[in-house]
């Protein structure tokens, strides 16, 4: 299919996290909404020690380290890590990429992974998940969060394979319908414990959108 051809082209390991790092570079800090992590206090093991996978600038691990015994963060752009909040906190920061995580097995209570699969490229969530299984504790817990096709950031770009559009910035925005996201869940070992659908309306220019999310809390099969 084109958009096969396509996605070889422009995609690999090497040039992808250089989009990344240019995002950050030109804008500084950009993710500006709010993610309230005390709605899963019940649920997430915030002693030993919690990974960020995909950290960002730091708008969720501003909470994170609050209450983590041991916070690591990690995200593919270096950049990441020059921006504010990112950084001021105090963290233990790496730069890795989530398809060959550099953690031994077993190693975090917590995951935290809010739209890293969001931004993967086609193809490579499967690879993403079973890492994020391996590095997981037997009893821990991983917080996933996925924009859903009803989100009104879908359709903008190109759509490089179905529910997969690459923006002019050569970032990839993927939306998961729930039974499609649960499906790769399950194929890498891990079963969903809590699911729950975050919506909200936003007006601009006088038209009414949505913003769509999936959060699913998830752990070991």
């Amino acid at each position: 299919m084109w958009w096969r051809m396509y996605k070889q082209s422009e995609f690999n390991k090497e040039t992808y996290p250089l989009s990344w790092n240019h995002s950050y570079t030109s804008k500084g800090t950009q993710w500006r909404g709010y993610f309230d992590l005390a709605n899963y206090s019940d649920i997430l093991l915030m002693d030993g020690v919690v990974l960020e996978l995909g950290s960002g600038d730091g708008n969720t691990a501003s909470q994170l380290v609050k209450t983590a015994d041991k916070l690591v963060c990690l995200d593919i752009a270096h950049s990441s890590f020059s921006v504010l909040p990112m950084s001021e906190l105090d963290v233990h920061k790496s730069v890795g990429d989530a398809r060959t995580l550099p953690f031994q097995n077993g190693k975090f209570n917590s995951i935290i992974c809010r739209h890293v699969l969001t931004h993967a490229i086609p193809g490579d969530s499967e690879a993403i998940l079973k890492e994020i299984a391996r590095i997981l504790a037997p009893d821990g817990v991983v917080l996933f969060e996925v924009f859903t096709p009803k989100d009104m950031r879908w359709g903008k770009g190109v759509e490089i394979s179905p529910g997969t559009f690459l923006r002019h910035d050569k970032l990839i925005w993927r939306f998961y319908p729930e039974e499609e996201i649960v499906n790769l869940l399950d194929n890498a070992g891990l079963v969903v414990i809590k699911s729950e659908v975050h919506a909200k309306e936003v007006r601009y220019d006088g038209l009414i959108y949505v913003r769509e999310s999936l959060v699913l809390v998830t752990s070991l099969k």
